[in-house]
């Protein structure tokens, strides 16, 4: 791998797609992680990083990893606008999003988004937005999770998720059905490809 790095038109290809991963997988991410990802040597990251310039979102780099963040000269409107968002109500769809986390989180968005029956994305930015969850990180897969804050547990009067009321039982529940909608999903699928067969 050639650790040169590249020409500024190349530098700003490669920039933008540094700040597509860090934005799409939402946690900080190392120079090496990045040029493993991209299959470039972490010369050509470092290069990349040089041909940024201001916007309203700034690259955080602390000399370990790199992360996204609001840039600082947006942070009146950002406030202005976070508090008329924390003045709505979360709605039924947060709720069901909310309830699914709490009892049977952590959960990648696709896990929510199977148990819920519909695309959880925005849903899951007004919780985040509001601190009533927050992402991790599995480490093993890599994979984002979300999972209640603490202060979540606090305001419920829990110090931890089992605490919560009939914990266990809805858990148990939750499970039960997922894994239900799972096999019936799982029978449909063979089913249909059955039928193609057939034709």
């Amino acid at each position: 791998m050639n650790d040169t790095p590249f020409d500024m038109t190349q530098d700003k290809q490669l920039l933008v797609q540094i700040e597509a991963l860090l934005f799409v997988l939402g946690r900080p991410l190392s120079r090496s992680e990045l040029a493993g990802m991209l299959e470039v040597g972490v010369a050509q990251i470092e290069g990349a990083l040089l041909a940024r310039v201001p916007g309203g979102i700034a690259l955080v780099d602390d000399g370990v990893e790199l992360e996204l963040r609001t840039a600082p000269e947006a942070a009146t409107v950002i406030e202005k606008v976070r508090t008329e968002e924390y003045a709505r109500d979360i709605g039924r769809a947060g709720l069901e999003a909310l309830a699914t986390i709490v009892y049977r989180g952590p959960l990648s968005r696709s896990e929510i988004d199977f148990i819920r029956g519909v695309n959880s994305s925005q849903t899951l930015r007004t919780l985040l937005m509001r601190g009533l969850v927050r992402k991790s990180t599995n480490s093993k897969s890599r994979a984002t999770l979300y999972e209640p804050t603490t202060e979540l547990l606090a305001e419920l009067g829990a110090t931890h998720q089992s605490d919560l009321s009939d914990y266990a039982e809805v858990r148990k529940k939750l499970t039960t059905l997922e894994t239900a909608y799972r096999l019936s999903a799982q029978a449909g699928s063979a089913q249909n490809e059955t039928s193609v067969d057939t034709l």
